[in-house]
């Protein structure tokens, strides 16, 4: 739980409420900050062999993944170089990629390699009109891109949590997809956001989060900027609750007995914000252990913040609201809100306010 400086006491002023009511600052948010991120994909064993492919948005981008021939898994705008059609869809296995449209056609690595009639078309070279490319790293087996050429590397910036991640869950890059809980929020993300960064609500909403899974009064949050640490004694004492929040839009947890699962936050609009928890176990068929978590995870703790996400935007959206108060104590203990702070400064950093 290293890594992290202690935030002061106090009761700060939060982001104003137009921050997540206004239309223009959500436009400004794509440029600014998702665009210039490191966005959760998926897992590397969902592109196990080569030709193995799927589709995602990041970004607002809808792209491509694919585990090439040689061996590298590459991530590229989900268009055709000739006139925008998108090529693939959804997930599976190719070759080739071929558009639809005038049969355009792709290898793996991005290289155009026909297209109909181009050799009687003057000046015309297709080494000029490959797939746009975008920035892909794998951690952990778990595949991040980034829309910008010069972004840093995605590791360097995780710190700690590069060893901790290891410890919590060694086996974390051969899971394989095993369920999906999701909902569609009607919330700004940084709503849904703030609410993941603090315990503060737990003991009045989560109760069988907080009697089932973790001693309460153990939970921290450790704010790392990049990658913030929350960790707490399993509720029996022999094992730990860990999680990972990475900036802006993604998750990783790992239950007592180490069983993993990833958030995944989508941003649709100023209000409306789409979240996905998958689970990455040892088999795609979850054992009856495994299938219970998931279940009382769905129905509780997944299903309770969804009201309360909600509600908080509606109070934003009020005449009655422009901004609140960010609890912060002495110890930044499992009631402090010292996560949420620190959240809103990166994103004051990030937007430039």
């Amino acid at each position: 739980m290293n890594g992290a400086a202690q935030i002061p006491s106090g009761a700060y002023e939060t982001l104003p409420s137009r921050l997540y009511t206004d239309g223009g600052v959500f436009a400004e948010e794509q440029d600014r900050i998702f665009a210039r991120a490191w966005l959760f994909a998926g897992h590397r064993t969902q592109v196990a062999a080569p030709g193995d492919y799927f589709t995602c948005r990041a970004a607002g981008e809808n792209l491509i993944v694919i585990h090439g021939q040689d061996g590298e898994i590459r991530a590229f705008h989900n268009l055709c170089r000739h006139r925008g059609h998108a090529l693939l869809i959804g997930a599976g296995q190719v070759r080739r990629i071929t558009c639809a449209y005038h049969a355009w056609t792709y290898d793996d690595t991005g290289a155009l390699r026909a297209a109909p009639n181009m050799e009687n078309v003057k000046g015309f070279d297709p080494a000029c009109h490959g797939l746009r490319p975008v920035r892909l790293e794998v951690f952990h087996g778990l595949i991040f891109v980034n829309l910008e050429d010069g972004a840093q590397p995605f590791a360097p910036q995780t710190g700690a949590a590069d060893a901790e991640i290891a410890e919590a869950l060694p086996s974390l890059e051969t899971r394989v997809f095993a369920h999906r809980t999701e909902a569609l929020l009607k919330a700004n993300w940084k709503v849904a956001i703030e609410n993941f960064a603090e315990c503060y609500h737990c003991q009045t909403v989560h109760k069988t989060f907080v009697q089932g899974v973790v001693q309460p009064e153990s939970y921290r949050v450790v704010p790392r900027g990049f990658c913030e640490l929350h960790d707490s004694v399993s509720r029996d004492g022999t094992d730990r609750f860990q999680g990972w929040r990475v900036w802006p839009l993604m998750a990783l947890q790992s239950y007592p007995g180490g069983i993993a699962m990833t958030f995944r936050w989508i941003p649709l609009s100023i209000n409306e914000t789409k979240v996905e928890v998958d689970w990455w176990l040892p088999a795609a068929e979850p054992t009856p252990e495994e299938a219970e978590l998931i279940r009382a995870h769905a129905e509780t703790t997944f299903a309770e913040d969804i009201p309360l996400v909600e509600s908080v935007q509606a109070g934003l959206e009020s005449r009655g609201f422009e901004t609140g108060l960010i609890m912060v104590d002495e110890v930044n203990s499992h009631r402090s809100e010292h996560g949420v702070k620190v959240f809103q400064d990166l994103y004051r950093r990030e937007m430039g306010l």
